[in-house]
Formats: structure tokens, C-alpha cells, sequence
């Protein structure tokens, strides 16, 4: 039997006479970091990834939850469907990060420069340089969290690779400000959250 049509009666309130005693919170998308571990070569060129937490905008987790192809069977014009041992590819080809660039008082544009040194690590336009894999990997960490600080969910891309990075659109007749869109591609991530059915790893603290 469905509650009467009042706040009092929802469970997710907490009011006092209402049914609810563990009030809840909305998820806010605003509420986020990410965090940067950058390829060996870049840390020993001094790149700050500090400037990439604080200047990432906005990024997409949806990605982690793969499409998984469909199979059917069938019987004469009726059939049924069976889904795919695993999706097609069980890697991140196309994780975008979007930030803000600004430059500094030498006039360099220091975040689009990282991110830039980090593509011509695959392949370096003005002299042809290309790398191993390895020395072309980084990390990166997202996490959500809610107005405390209190991590709702930490998703760990692992050996991540930067396959492009946009540089900006001139235009005599714009005002508005760059910034850039670079995409990643991942090997493998790790998917950490608070669920109260199932045993998981203890609750993270924002910026730990």
C-alpha cells in the first residue's frame, strides 16, 4: 500500500512522526576532485599536477559502466535475448577531462602545457619522438564527495595514456574563455563506494 501524499510519510525525510529515522542528502554533480599522478618524465620536468586537480571541470563516471552486447535465440518469429559474456572491450577508450586554462605571470599557459607534454609523450609532432608504453602512463583518481567531504565513491584509473588534447578556437568575433578537453584511455580502474548491503572498504575523507 502506497504512503499518504505527504513528506511526513516518506521514509528518505527523517521528520520527527514520519516513518523516516536516516534523513537522506541529494547528490550534488558539482561535489568532485581529481586527482593526478603524472608519468615518471613529467614529474622529473617539474609539472605541477596540483594545477590539474584545481583547474579539472568535469568529467564523466559513466563510462565505467560498459555496454554489454546482446545474443538471442530464436523460435520460429519469437526469440530471446542473452546478454555477453562480458562487454566488447573492457577498457576506458575515451575518458574526457575538461579544465580551465589560464596562463601565469611568465605568459605560460601551464596546464595546457602539462597536458601537452603528456600527449607528446605518445607522439611528438615537431620532432617525431614516441614512447614506450610505460613511460607514458599515469593515474588518475576521482573522487565524489558530499558537502563534508565525506567520499561517496573513489574511482582509480590505472595506467592511463592521453590521446588527445584540444588546443583553442580563434575567433575575432568570441568572448569566451578557452578551455581545453583532453581524453584518456585506461587500462583498468578500480570502483570504490559506500554500500550499506555489502561489506566495502571504510568511508574516505576528501582530499586523503
Amino acid at each position: 500500500m502506497c504512503p499518504l501524499p505527504h513528506f511526513t510519510q516518506l521514509q528518505m525525510t527523517g521528520s520527527p512522526g514520519g516513518p523516516g529515522t536516516n534523513p537522506q542528502e541529494p547528490i550534488y554533480q558539482n561535489l568532485f576532485e581529481i586527482t593526478f599522478i603524472l608519468p615518471t618524465i613529467l614529474q622529473a620536468q617539474g609539472r605541477d599536477p596540483v594545477l590539474l586537480l584545481q583547474q579539472a571541470t568535469k568529467i564523466d563516471l559513466g563510462k565505467t559502466n560498459k555496454d554489454i552486447g546482446v545474443k538471442d535465440q530464436r523460435f520460429k518469429y519469437t526469440t530471446r535475448a542473452f546478454l555477453e559474456a562480458g562487454p566488447a572491450e573492457t577498457h576506458i577508450s575515451d575518458l574526457s577531462i575538461s579544465f580551465n586554462v589560464n596562463q601565469n605571470q611568465q605568459g605560460s599557459m601551464e596546464v595546457w602545457n602539462t597536458l601537452r607534454a603528456w600527449y607528446d609523450l605518445a607522439w611528438n609532432s615537431q620532432n617525431g619522438f614516441i614512447s614506450y608504453k610505460a613511460s607514458t602512463i599515469g593515474t588518475i583518481i576521482v573522487n565524489q564527495h558530499d558537502k563534508q567531504g565525506l567520499v561517496l565513491r573513489r574511482v582509480t584509473f590505472k595506467n592511463c595514456q592521453l590521446k588527445s588534447v584540444t588546443s583553442p578556437s580563434m575567433d575575432w568575433g568570441s568572448k569566451d574563455i578557452f578551455s581545453a578537453d583532453a581524453t584518456f584511455v585506461a587500462d583498468y580502474w578500480i570502483d570504490e563506494y559506500i554500500d550499506n548491503n555489502f561489506t566495502v572498504s571504510p568511508p574516505f575523507i576528501a582530499g586523503y
